[in-house]
């Protein structure tokens, strides 16, 4: 059975209605209110959740003509929810003071719960069916420091005082041109899983990044998104070095370096 919270427009198990209408019951004050709304919240991301995989909008007729429009390659335009654990990592590095842009924000589930922590969070997301989805769920819900732009993150003209970047692609051929725009912009971290494919790590923007010649024997990590290694592998156990410009950045990849 299902019920009806009239304060979201939304159906949900009743099971779950009663626990909202308890709590709706028992609030009183402005802190009962902060906790009715937060569990409201948290309704609406797992209605999120539930709906992105029932719709899979992406898959519709046309999209692949849309993605040829917008120069997405492979499944670079799908948007396909990370785990719970890729979503921490990322929430664990948000601070109060941030200013965040959402690269790829998909249906928005990470997007609402950053903007608890940060002060202000531009959830950019190229596709209207998955980002149109994602609104009717949220509704009158969507928090007022959440600002929603459905358009190509390489064409949108990134907002002033931004200082994170979120980047979570499994397939993303336009890493160096975000990369490049984010420090343009001014931004001073990029916490991203497209270069190493397993877990967040957080790039700091600002740092200096060594010439590709100047790494002899470990691992490296470019602003083009190419990571790999070179040398004899007497140091695959230490940190790797951030380079400015990489044989994949070149027109013919030098030998001696292996891409991951």
């Amino acid at each position: 059975m299902v019920g009806y919270d009239a304060a979201i427009g939304l159906a949900y198990p009743e099971e779950e209605q009663k626990r909202l209408t308890a709590i709706r019951v028992t609030s009183g004050g402005t802190a009962n209110l902060k906790k009715e709304q937060i569990a409201s919240l948290d309704s609406v991301i797992r209605r999120l959740e539930l709906d992105t995989e029932r719709k899979r909008v992406q898959f519709r007729p046309g999209f692949e003509a849309f993605a040829a429009c917008h120069q997405l390659a492979d499944w670079e335009g799908w948007y396909s929810p990370h785990d719970e654990a890729t979503y921490l990592q990322v929430l664990q590095k948000i601070r109060k003071e941030d200013i965040v842009l959402d690269i790829g924000a998909g249906d928005l589930r990470l997007a609402l719960r950053m903007a608890e922590q940060a002060q202000r969070v531009y959830a950019v997301e190229v596709n209207p069916l998955v980002v149109g989805a994602a609104l009717q769920t949220i509704g009158f819900h969507l928090p007022r420091n959440v600002q929603v732009v459905c358009a190509n993150a390489l064409d949108f003209s990134l907002p002033a005082g931004i200082t994170v970047g979120v980047l979570l692609m499994r397939h993303c051929w336009h890493f160096g041109r975000y990369f490049d725009r984010l420090c343009a912009a001014g931004c001073r971290r990029l916490l991203t899983n497209v270069r190493w494919k397993d877990g967040v790590e957080e790039i700091d923007l600002t740092a200096p990044r060594l010439p590709f010649e100047q790494v002899l024997d470990g691992w490296y990590a470019c602003r083009c998104g190419t990571v790999g290694y070179v040398g004899s592998g007497a140091c695959v156990d230490a940190l790797p070095v951030e380079v400015a410009l990489c044989p994949a950045c070149l027109p013919k990849p030098e030998e001696g370096a292996i891409g991951l």
